[in-house]
């Protein structure tokens, strides 16, 4: 089941109920949450990334801010966070999906041929926290330089 939270008293925007709607589509089962900025925040499989940033490219989410990612090595895992704006601002909130994979094995699929600037943004989390984006083209170093040891990324805890 999916769950819509808000504060006690506070009514569920529509564009809230839309994105948990559009989840369900796609079989995803998660909680949307807006802070207190009106961020609207999901967290999202792994697995199911690109098909999820798909379907919302789709719905209007058009516009890929940045990748963000975080190493949580209390919980064995690299958190991503995927950024999206739509094309009408206010018209649906600012969308940031979280997903996580494992630090052992830190991958998960390109979303370069649904947003050409995630070049850019999967080659820097690679570069910082040694992310690798299946698929990705030219997933090479792009702040570090070059002969940086490989398994070196500056990011990583621990």
């Amino acid at each position: 089941m999916i769950h819509v939270a808000y504060k006690q008293g506070e009514t569920i925007s529509p564009q809230v109920q839309n994105i948990t709607s559009w989840l369900r589509e796609v079989g995803v089962e998660t909680e949307v949450k807006l802070d207190k900025y009106k961020v609207a925040w999901a967290e999202i499989p792994a697995g199911e990334t690109k098909k999820v940033i798909g379907l919302l490219k789709e719905k209007g989410y058009r516009h890929l801010s940045t990748i963000t990612g975080v190493d949580l090595p209390e919980q064995g895992v690299i958190e991503l966070i995927y950024h999206l704006a739509p094309v009408k601002l206010g018209e649906y909130p600012i969308l940031a999906l979280k997903t996580k994979v494992p630090r052992d094995k830190p991958e998960i699929e390109t979303i370069t041929d649904l947003f050409a600037i995630a070049i850019v943004y999967e080659r820097e989390v690679y570069d910082l926290l040694g992310v690798k984006f299946i698929g990705h083209a030219g997933l090479s170093r792009i702040l570090l330089p070059r002969d940086v040891p490989e398994d070196y990324h500056p990011l990583r805890k621990k």
